[in-house]
C-alpha cells in the first residue's frame, strides 16, 4: 500500500489491516513496504510487531519477498491510473515479483479503478488473474474487475480495512 507518506487515510487502512490480520493470524510477523520504514516501525512495531523495508529499494523488496510466506497487496485505491501510470505499474510490479518468487498474493481491501489506459487495463487483467484471492472494498471494484476479464481468483466484497480500526488502541 501507500504507507509511510503521512497520509492519514492510508495509515488508517494499514492499521485496520494489521488489526484484522493479527486476529486471524496469531503469531504472524508483518513486514510493510514503506516510504519511511523507521516511522512505520515506530508507529506499528510495538502494537503489531511490524518490520518495514524501503519501498524504493528493489534489493530490500526482493529479500523481503523471498523471506515471506505471502504478499498482501492493499488496501486503498492502488490499482488505478488516473493519478498516473507509474503508481499502477509499481503495485503490479510488486505482485509480479511475488508471483515469480512463488509467493501467493492476496488483494485485500482494494478499490479498483478507474483504469483508463488500454495498457493499464490489459496489465491489471493479466496480473489479477494470477493472484490467489481478491477482496475488494465495494461492488464497483468487483464490477470493474469483471469488466477487465478477471475470472480466475475468487473475488469477494469486504469493507475498507480502515473500518476495522480498534479505536481504543488508536491515538
Amino acid at each position: 500500500g501507500y504507507y509511510g507518506f503521512d497520509n492519514l487515510g492510508d495509515e488508517a487502512v494499514l492499521a485496520g489491516m494489521l488489526h484484522v490480520l493479527s486476529g486471524v493470524l496469531p503469531g504472524w510477523q508483518p513486514l510493510v513496504l514503506s516510504h519511511n520504514p523507521p516511522q512505520t516501525e515506530a508507529v506499528y512495531g510495538g502494537l503489531y510487531g511490524v518490520r518495514a523495508v524501503n519501498r524504493w529499494k528493489i534489493k530490500e523488496i526482493m529479500k523481503a519477498l523471498r523471506e515471506s510466506d505471502f504478499l498482501i497487496s492493499g488496501g486503498g485505491s492502488l490499482l488505478q491510473d488516473v493519478t498516473g501510470w507509474k503508481s499502477l505499474f509499481y503495485y503490479l510490479g510488486i505482485v509480479i515479483l511475488a508471483r515469480l518468487l512463488g509467493r501467493p498474493v492476496i488483494f485485500y481491501g482494494q478499490g479498483i479503478g478507474p483504469i483508463r489506459s488500454r495498457v493499464g487495463r490489459w496489465a491489471v487483467r493479466l496480473v489479477a488473474n494470477r493472484v490467489q484471492l481478491i477482496l475488494v472494498r465495494d461492488e464497483d471494484s468487483r464490477a470493474e474487475l469483471w469488466q477487465l476479464g478477471v475470472k480466475k481468483p475468487p473475488i469477494h466484497v469486504t469493507a475498507d480495512a480502515a473500518f476495522a480500526l480498534n479505536y481504543p488502541r488508536v491515538e
